[in-house]
This record gives structure tokens, sequence and C-alpha cells, in this order.
């Protein structure tokens, strides 16, 4: 299974999507997902990946699997995408909230760090400034740099 470009037609199965994975999908619309990558089942949608671009940062956000699909590694067939998605728009550092999966994301290759790391561009997405709690961790990691298996 590969990823492939959304489209906006694949807006209401993303925003569902993220729902269902109790991910935050308010600052979303139809034209975000020219920066999502999309999984597909023969019964429809079961993976999800955006990317938010602030000049040679990035924000990784709205990784979801489907609960029935998780465990056969869809994760990281995302994960691996959208960060070549990111290091060929010239994106040197990807940052994220997370405040269910700092595990899966310390696994390979990212780093906690203060949200005041973050440049102001990432600072200021809607997603750092106001829809994720303060309890959320923050994550960052080079793009290029090794992952751990």
């Amino acid at each position: 299974m590969n990823p492939e470009q959304a489209s906006a037609a694949d807006f209401a199965q993303v925003r569902s999507l993220l729902l269902t994975c109790e991910l935050p999908d308010s600052d979303l619309s139809p034209g975000h997902m020219n920066d999502f990558l999309v999984l597909r089942a023969d019964d429809g949608l079961v993976g999800c990946v955006g990317l938010e671009r602030a000049g040679d940062a990035g924000l990784l956000r709205s990784l979801a699997v489907a609960p029935e699909s998780r465990g056969a590694g869809l994760g990281d067939v995302l994960l691996h995408a959208i960060e070549a998605r990111a290091g060929t728009a010239g994106i040197q550092r990807l940052f994220l909230l997370t405040t269910t999966a700092p595990d899966f994301f310390a696994a390979r290759g990212y780093l906690s760090c203060p949200r005041s790391d973050a440049p102001d561009t990432i600072q200021a997405t809607s997603e750092f400034a106001s829809i994720c709690p303060a309890s959320a961790t923050c994550m960052a990691r080079a793009l290029g740099s090794t992952t751990s298996s």
C-alpha cells in the first residue's frame, strides 16, 4: 500500500478519520488536502498525514491510521512518505505536537523539545497557537538524520 496525494474530494473522509482518531480537524479545509497524503484500502481511506510548510521548517500533522488497520506498519509508511516530501520541498526540520504518540515518534528519531524551540513561523500555526493543548509534547527531527528501527 502506497500513499497517494490527497485531493479536495478526500476532505470529508480525512476529517472523519481524524475525528475517529481523536485528532484536531477544526482548522482544516479542502485546500489543505494539497499537503496531505492518504492511504486507501478497498473499503475507503485507512490513513492520512499532513504537512504545513513554514520556510525551511515544517509541521507534521494529522498522522492517523484507522483503528482496524493499525499494527501493519501503515504509520511508518505515511511518516516516511511525508518526510520524503518535506525533504524534496527543502524542509530541513520537522516539528510536531502529540498528546498520544510520543513513543511512536521517539522511536523514529524525533526528540522532545520546548515549544519555544520551534521557529516563529511554526509557532504561529493554528495547531501550535490554539488547537493543541499546552500539555502536548513538542517534538522535532532534522531531515536526513538517522532513525532508529
